[in-house]
């Protein structure tokens, strides 16, 4: 999305908007942050899995990617919604550790 480069979408981190008020209310109670943030009805998450419900924006696990759609809203123009700086600290570390991950398990070489 953001350095425009097309790869498999196994390959990409995909970011999810996810609507609060289709949220239950147990969901909803456990995050502090998610309470906070009802007032905007809305929140980002990363979504390891790929298959959670909600609007989904993808990039690729480098974290200049993640820097250059932070600066330029990209992720924010994708997704429809505004990320405040608080949400954009939070993905920050889920998405390095996310980088991380995809580092290691590219650079293991397994034997069969």
């Amino acid at each position: 999305m953001a350095c425009k480069t097309g790869a498999d979408k196994r390959a990409l981190v995909r970011f999810v908007r996810v609507d609060l008020r289709q949220l239950s209310e147990s969901e909803t109670s456990k995050n502090s942050a998610t309470n906070s943030l009802r007032e905007n009805m809305t929140q980002v998450y990363l979504d390891p899995s790929g298959r959670k419900p909600g609007r989904g924006a993808y990039l690729c696990a480098r974290e200049e990617c993640y820097e250059k759609a932070r600066k330029t809203k990209a992720l924010e123009r994708a997704l429809r919604c505004s990320i405040p700086t608080v949400e954009y600290e939070q993905l920050s570390s889920e998405f390095a550790k996310r980088c991380a991950e995809e580092h290691n398990r590219a650079g293991t070489v397994e034997n069969g």
